[in-house]
């Protein structure tokens, strides 16, 4: 299969491994999601929805604390890359799922991509702030950064959970042994994303955070590989 039509998801300054089919968003949209960034960083800010402090907001805590988390820490680290499965929605880049594993693997549904994206990850304490890599491999772009450089690119963990609407222990979509029957829509979480940034967590539409609602939502989009 070719790679030159394959992107790496990847706003790298928001530490997010991504992979984008076709042409990237407009400098409108991208632009749109710059002031998100930046009001996502004043320390004040912070939104959610009426179902934050619901009963079954935090029995959902209870069990998982990272799907309580606004903000990740440092300390954090280990504990959101081993195991876990993230959902994020961006305006220009639109719904990633990801799935990482505790031994360095990656996996990544994107809008558009015929195909789940597998590749590493790792955690570099080597500067100042910690930082998460990801590495997809040759043949792999970035539509903010364009082609990516070989190996691991590199970003902030403390970004890493911006635009995240939610996350849960497992490989909840099976992506680690999964083909793309129909591409993954782009505004698939959108219904689930609060139009700001970071999004107080857990967010509830339904009484359901979002990756329980787009586990029924895409049902039909994925099959087992082989």
């Amino acid at each position: 299969m070719k790679t030159d039509k394959i992107f790496l998801r990847a706003a790298l300054f928001l530490s997010i491994p991504m992979v984008l089919a076709g042409c990237g968003p407009s400098k409108e949209v991208l632009q749109q999601e710059q002031d998100l960034f930046v009001q996502a960083w004043d320390k004040k800010s912070t939104c959610g929805n009426t179902e934050n402090d619901a009963p079954a907001a935090r029995a959902i805590v209870e069990k998982d604390r990272l799907r309580g988390l606004t903000r990740y820490t440092r300390a954090d680290a280990p504990e959101s890359m081993a195991d876990r499965t993230d959902v994020s929605y961006m305006p220009g880049h639109g719904t990633q799922i990801s799935y990482t594993s505790a031994d360095g693997r990656s996996w990544l549904w994107y809008p558009g991509n015929p195909r789940i994206l597998e590749g590493r990850w790792k955690l570099d304490d080597s500067k100042d702030y910690l930082q998460v890599c990801y590495n997809y491999g040759p043949g792999t772009r970035n539509p903010m950064m364009k082609d990516a450089g070989p190996g691991f690119q590199c970003g902030n963990f403390q970004h890493q959970n911006v635009f995240t609407l939610d996350t849960k222990r497992g490989d909840v979509f099976g992506l680690t042994g999964a083909r793309v029957v129909k591409p993954l829509p782009r505004d698939a979480a959108k219904p689930y994303f609060p139009g700001c940034a970071p999004a107080r967590k857990p967010l509830l539409k339904n009484g359901k955070p979002p990756i329980e609602n787009l586990q029924n939502d895409l049902k039909g989009l994925l099959a087992p590989a082989g």
